[in-house]
């Protein structure tokens, strides 16, 4: 408890937060939610204010902040193995490679490529606007 930032301490001393819902509390931090230190102390204080006014238990607690925590999330996308892989191979295709390459496997490399090109497009372009 000697680690709670002080907002919380002061809550179990002069508000009657439960130690339990403060370890809870606790978890809305500035590293949790993206955001400055300050800003996710306003949170956890918003979030203090209604354990206390509602007398939530701490399952109760628990959810209020995962939907504070789901406010501020974005998604990450991870990286893919399989698209770094194409990327690698693609890096490794010299021109001196495709040089001995025949005209018609080039041509279906050009349009399948052209295609995807297209396609990553549609998901860069989906991406921005969200």
């Amino acid at each position: 408890m000697l680690g709670l930032p002080q907002d919380l301490k002061d809550a179990i001393r002069h508000r009657g937060l439960k130690g339990a819902h403060a370890l809870a509390l606790v978890t809305v931090s500035a590293k949790a939610l993206g955001l400055s230190e300050k800003e996710a102390m306003k949170e956890r204080v918003k979030a203090t204010d209604q354990v206390l006014k509602k007398n939530l238990t701490v399952p109760e607690t628990r959810e209020l902040i995962k939907q504070i925590k789901a406010k501020y999330s974005k998604v990450e996308k991870t990286e893919s193995k399989k698209v770094k892989t194409v990327i690698q191979k693609v890096r490794e295709l010299s021109s001196i490679q495709m040089a001995d390459v025949g005209f018609e496997q080039l041509q279906e490399l050009r349009s399948l490529l052209a295609q995807k090109l297209a396609e990553i497009d549609q998901v860069v372009s989906e991406t921005e606007t969200e």
